[in-house]
């Protein structure tokens, strides 16, 4: 008798503890709110900062924790609990926007990151700001079309490897009739969409690319197009590419300070390469396949291996090559700048880009000049 009681006991412990995990595992957050996109409506230039505070809750089982908010642009701060808020509860998001020098439209998104659902979701603020300031062409100086942009060169300057990041660019409608903008075949760690999906006369949008770095599968710097297509109605469609940059990084929020000590550090020769004034047709050097060369040094002071994820440079007419990718403790080695005088018909200034695994800083960028 008492060992069956004893048996019933125990059955009735595992019972309860896988109960017990079943519970836990099943405690997700999910983040949510009522209000995705708050309308100021019009607002004056000269009265300085307006704001709105949007309520999220937490739909989920488990507590919700809010990691961090990023915003389309700077003009947009947000403001957020800190505290993880419980399931059924609510928390505040106060987002300001800062109109002076912004007259006319606007549409601003408000990306929250958290342990709810997805990982990030969305929020976003629109009005009008009604006085004297930078003309619409100021805002918007690239056309695609009706479709007014603000940029065509997108660059997230760094993401870390597991991370999942967003750009914002803005556009507005330029024509008489409305318009719909639509995207070619993208690489699998791209996502873009278009709010509103259908723009009015002078109505403001905004673009949103969304990168995994997780699916990239490498460290480094990754580059492509995004084919644009703009429909208005009654005219020819029109075809255009935006140009899309991203650095992936190591996650260094894991090193401890004693790895962060042990770690490489890369040291460059300098941050400007200067070429000077080319040769030109009327120079002695034969131009027709001639080449000038410069170099850029990297030397690894740290205590680990120097890893160069990446040394590229997105203007064309430029080539990185040699160098080691893997430099030890003390050694040392040299990247190669090349480019064709022929090719540069004005003054040049452009960037060479290098990835590495050095926490101090994994992105390092060296200006390089050239006169004609």
């Amino acid at each position: 008798m008492q060992k069956h009681l004893e048996f019933i006991c125990f059955v009735a412990f595992i019972l309860s503890f896988a109960l017990n995990l079943n519970i836990k595992a099943q405690s997700v957050a999910q983040i949510s709110s009522s209000e995705l996109v708050y309308n100021f409506g019009d607002i004056n230039e000269e009265d300085g900062l307006a704001s709105h505070v949007f309520v999220v809750k937490n739909t989920g089982t488990g507590p919700l924790v809010i990691t961090r908010i990023t915003a389309s642009c700077g003009c947009t701060q947000p403001e957020w609990s800190k505290e993880p808020i419980a399931a059924g509860k609510t928390g505040n998001v106060k987002v300001t926007y800062n109109p002076k020098g912004r007259p006319g439209p606007f549409y601003k998104t408000i990306t929250i990151y958290s342990n709810g659902g997805k990982g990030f979701y969305n929020l976003a603020i629109k009005g009008n700001v009604i006085g004297q300031g930078i003309k619409p062409e100021f805002l918007y100086p690239y056309n695609i079309g009706d479709m007014k942009i603000e940029m065509k060169n997108i660059l997230i300057s760094s993401i870390r490897s597991e991370e999942v990041l967003a750009e914002h660019v803005s556009i507005t409608n330029s024509g008489k009739t409305s318009l719909t903008v639509h995207f070619g075949k993208l690489p699998h760690y791209l996502s873009v969409e278009v709010k509103p999906t259908k723009l009015a006369p002078e109505e403001v949008g905004e673009i949103t690319i969304l990168m995994n770095a997780k699916d990239v599968r490498r460290k480094g710097r990754v580059t492509c197009e995004i084919p644009v297509t703009v429909r208005s109605i009654g005219q020819k469609e029109v075809n255009e590419n935006l140009s899309f940059a991203a650095n992936v990084i190591d996650n260094f929020n894991k090193l401890s300070n004693a790895d962060r000590a042990k770690a490489s550090t890369a040291q460059l020769s300098g941050t400007l390469l200067e070429f000077g004034k080319l040769p030109s047709g009327k120079s002695r050097i034969p131009l027709i396949g001639a080449k000038v060369s410069g170099l850029i040094g990297i030397t690894n002071t740290g205590r680990s291996t120097l890893i160069i994820y990446s040394a590229t440079c997105d203007d064309p007419r430029v080539a990185i090559t040699g160098g080691k990718r893997e430099i030890k403790p003390g050694s040392s080695t040299s990247l190669k700048v090349t480019m064709r005088p022929k090719e540069i018909l004005t003054r040049l200034e452009t960037l060479v880009t290098i990835v590495c695994n050095d926490p101090t800083g994994p992105v390092r960028l060296v200006k390089v000049t050239a006169d004609k």
